[in-house]
């Protein structure tokens, strides 16, 4: 598990269309001692970017024919270049989030406050002992408390920054995970916010439900699991059993979406036309149609 690897700094709106854009005119780049003129940014802040390509899976890193480290695009990565590496939809923010917080090995944090952290609210100082235990729990080596208190710090920026009108758009601080409207905006406390379903998209909860039967080699998800289980929408973003249902509800009367209700002793589930999750993804871009 990774911990405190963002050098204290939560992705930017710009970063990663910064990022993919000079990783196609250079693989190496991250590893270029010069890099940071040419993106524009500070040493530790493409420090940090090098980390949140990988985190988010945007990237991944692996040694070309030259055994040199280098940097290729995932076939995500290649999506969002593709239909939107600005971050202007919910759904690439809400896919982002979805893959981000499902990465217990590189964002451990994002990992355990998305799906294991079982409170609505805490303080600052609560939620930080809670974690603390949890990675005593999970992790063999011991990790500084500076270090998950900075990891917390970075959650709760990238979560509840939001751009203002007049933001420069090269300068913009907000991060594109804050629309999704996940936290509130509080200094002393971690407090969890439900959003409305359009601030997240249909697409994105249909797309989670094909990532989540993908790594778990199911094709059925019951209404409890789809509500408390880790990776799926109660947890990762927050939703009600109301939300659910009326998400549910959405997604049956649309053809676009294959799934099917069945009730079994009172076990209500979802089946699923099982895909790959982002085969259907290019396909919620080309209907978009965007650029």
């Amino acid at each position: 598990m990774k911990f405190g690897h963002h050098q204290s700094f939560y992705l930017r709106v710009n970063w990663l269309s910064k990022a993919m854009k000079m990783r196609n005119e250079d693989p190496g780049f991250f590893y270029n001692e010069f890099g940071f003129e040419k993106i524009g940014l500070g040493k530790n802040m493409v420090k940090s970017l090098r980390y949140w390509v990988v985190a988010t899976s945007v990237m991944e890193e692996r040694k070309n024919e030259e055994r040199k480290s280098i940097h290729q695009l995932t076939e995500f990565g290649r999506l969002v270049f593709e239909h939107d590496r600005f971050i202007r939809l919910p759904l690439t923010a809400a896919v982002l989030h979805c893959i981000l917080a499902s990465n217990k090995e590189q964002a451990s944090t994002w990992y355990w406050y998305f799906n294991e952290f079982n409170h609505r609210s805490g303080t600052n100082d609560e939620v930080l002992a809670t974690l603390s235990e949890w990675v005593k729990q999970h992790h063999n080596r011991e990790v500084s408390t500076n270090t998950l208190k900075r990891d917390l710090d970075c959650l709760k920026l990238m979560y509840s920054v939001q751009a203002k009108s007049e933001d420069d758009p090269e300068e913009v601080v907000a991060s594109p995970l804050s629309g999704l409207n996940l936290l509130y905006e509080t200094k002393d406390q971690f407090v969890k916010q439900s959003p409305e379903i359009h601030q997240i998209d249909l697409d994105a909860l249909y797309f989670n439900l094909l990532f989540y039967c993908g790594n778990h080699g199911v094709n059925s998800v019951t209404l409890e699991e789809i509500l408390v289980k880790p990776m799926l929408w109660g947890k990762l973003y927050h939703l009600s059993s109301n939300l659910i249902l009326e998400a549910l509800e959405l997604l049956h009367a649309d053809t676009l979406y294959p799934v099917k209700f069945v009730r079994t002793n009172q076990i209500y589930s979802l089946n699923v036309e099982v895909e790959d999750a982002y085969a259907f993804l290019r396909k919620a871009y080309l209907r978009k149609a965007v650029y």
